[in-house]
């Protein structure tokens, strides 16, 4: 199947032209911002919500998108021998691009700015949060901005658009013959050339261009009162990254002392750390597991079924203390890939002009089912609406046991157990599970070796046949009654936000099989 499906867009010759209304530099923060960016039919944002496979239509629901180029100098960190960072090379200049969603209306904004690390996993920019909980985003008047974090991803932008993105560059500061040798990766994404450790300093000053009250900022005129950081598999390693290493340094800190992030929310990342620079080890010296440390801001982890083998790793107990605020909610039945995410991804002609044109992959369940429709994004949205009431009213969130599993020493791993149905037992208990009507595996199996990566991420649906559902629930009446019981005690319990209760709800009057 292909990683993005078919659309109906064309490939278009690209120029470029600039509206310079906030061309300006931020002297608190050394910064240049250009832009918004013109958009015109032949030069736009490569991500750009109406450039997606299915595309959005963000202008009806009253938001407007722009795209700024952010230049800046950031230092390279790096380990001493006791595992204290340490700045390697200071001052390495650098250009990235942001792109910024926000409500027209400034009286319809949250007062929430949700600052999203792209994940550069398919060597593009993907603004993988935005995919999930755009619909939450949107209904809440919160303003979202994606960052380009990672070279890889820039060099994409600049096949896709020379002229538009020609600015754009993370330069390895090191003289060449001090360049070390490029550690071997699952993705190969990494050169000499450039530096993935000026992710660090990029990411603090925007955040501190986006909260300031500077001529420069994109989102002037809109009172931000707080800001999470957020990310996405590959990026929520950054966010682990930056959370136990980078939040503490006066760097991450506003003129006030106070923390540029007010909270930070992983999407599948928390169990491994994105290495500090591309020279060293992901673990500072001393250091053998990964663990969220404390940060002294409330931090929130959704963990899908179909990555826990690999996640299990960073399971740590629940915390209300004020110096380490912490919940990691298990998610039984959700993919780390799921339909919703490939639907809002790059469409298949920008990502090919990108360089990475569509794979065809194999995988034994997706084949005959599709890709999972499980919306992990439910889960993620109440992790969310938590998240703002931790900060905003030290609202303690709540909690849910972890999905139960075993260890598996043949496996080198663990065992998830699973019900009579095959769907897993424990983790936020929701009426896919507690209701259900269909199986959901977590991954899939690779019919050949290519598709390995991608079959390991991407889950599948089983529907039950109609006379095991009528066994299950004589009537109609009976299922639907489960799945209100179920959704109503979540939605109460703040595990489901009311939308998304009456999205289930409205959902399960679908299913015919009586």
């Amino acid at each position: 199947m292909k990683k993005n499906y078919l659309v109906g867009l064309f490939v278009v010759l690209i120029s470029i032209s600039f509206s310079c209304s906030r061309g300006s530099n931020d002297a608190s923060n050394g910064l240049n911002v250009m832009g918004p960016v013109q958009v015109t039919s032949e030069s736009y944002p490569f991500n750009g919500a109406d450039h997606t496979v299915v595309p959005q239509n963000i202008a009806f629901s009253g938001y407007i998108e722009e795209e700024y180029f952010v230049s800046g100098k950031a230092n390279v960190y790096d380990y001493d021998t006791a595992g204290k960072v340490i700045v390697k090379h200071a001052d390495a200049p650098y250009t990235t691009r942001i792109l910024v969603r926000r409500p027209a209306d400034t009286s319809r904004f949250s007062g929430n700015v949700v600052l999203e690390l792209n994940n550069p996993t398919k060597m593009f920019d993907m603004d993988l949060q935005w995919m999930f909980c755009r619909d939450f985003f949107i209904e809440n008047g919160d303003i979202w901005v994606g960052i380009t974090v990672k070279p890889i991803a820039l060099k994409a932008l600049q096949k896709f658009n020379p002229d538009r993105y020609k600015s754009l560059s993370m330069d390895n500061p090191a003289p060449p013959d001090e360049r070390c040798e490029i550690k071997p990766s699952t993705l190969n994404d990494t050169a000499k050339e450039t530096e993935n450790g000026l992710a660090w300093d990029i990411v603090s000053q925007i955040g501190k261009l986006l909260k300031g009250r500077e001529d420069s900022n994109p989102l002037k005129g809109y009172d931000v009162k707080y800001l999470i950081a957020t990310g996405y598999s590959q990026t929520g390693g950054y966010l682990t990254t930056y959370i136990n290493l980078i939040h503490p340094l006066d760097t991450a800190k506003m003129a006030d002392g106070r923390p540029i992030f007010d909270g930070y929310m992983i999407g599948d990342g928390d169990a491994f750390m994105v290495p500090i620079n591309q020279c060293v080890d992901a673990l500072p010296p001393g250091e053998t597991n990964v663990t969220i440390k404390p940060s002294g801001v409330p931090v929130i982890s959704v963990v899908t079924q179909g990555v826990l083998n690999s996640t299990i790793i960073a399971r740590r107990p629940d915390s209300d203390d004020p110096v380490d605020r912490f919940r990691r909610y298990e998610i039984p039945g959700a993919a780390h890939v799921n339909k919703k995410s490939m639907d809002n991804s790059p469409n298949s002609a920008d990502s090919a002009k990108a360089g990475v044109p569509d794979l065809v992959s194999k995988c034994e369940g997706v084949d005959q089912y599709g890709v999972t429709d499980f919306p992990i994004e439910f889960f993620m949205n109440s992790a969310y609406q938590n998240l703002y009431s931790w900060i905003r009213t030290g609202t303690l969130p709540p909690k849910a046991e972890p999905i139960v599993t075993e260890k598996a020493p043949e496996k080198n791993g663990i065992t998830i157990k699973l019900d009579e149905h095959e769907n897993a037992l424990g983790g936020v208990r929701h009426p896919y599970v507690e209701a259900p009507v269909a199986t959901y595996f977590g991954n899939s199996k690779a019919l050949d070796e290519a598709s390995g990566f991608f079959c390991s991420l991407a889950g599948y649906r089983v529907p039950f046949d109609a006379e095991k559902i009528k066994a299950l629930y004589p009537a109609k009446e009976d299922y639907l009654k489960k799945v209100y019981d179920v959704t109503d005690k979540l939605v109460a319990g703040r595990l489901l936000t009311e939308s998304d209760g009456e999205r289930i709800k409205t959902a399960a009057k679908d299913v015919n099989a009586w």
